[in-house]
């Protein structure tokens, strides 16, 4: 009798409800960003070149490329500046 169950086809899922249990398996594995520390606009404002540089340098000293390679771009979401950082190795 246990043959019957072997050969038993397995149901499918549908692919909505595994990309939503992908999704949902990304938004579990976030981590919350502490913030350290705040700092004025103006005061980022005025030193944002220097903070590119700063980022420039440490992004080629780690990752041994040169600095041209390293792209760094400032965008504000929901009242927070994200750093994006793109590095070609190529």
């Amino acid at each position: 009798m246990w043959l019957f169950g072997l050969f038993k086809r397995r149901k499918k899922e549908k692919s909505r409800e595994t990309a939503y249990k992908r999704l949902e398996a990304i938004l579990q594995r976030r981590r919350p960003v502490a913030v350290t520390e705040i700092v004025p606009k103006s005061e980022f404002e005025e030193n944002s070149e220097k903070i590119k540089e700063k980022i420039i340098s440490w992004v080629s000293d780690t990752f041994k490329v040169d600095p041209q390679k390293v792209k760094v771009d400032f965008e504000e979401h929901n009242g927070y500046i994200v750093i994006i950082t793109n590095v070609m190795f190529e």
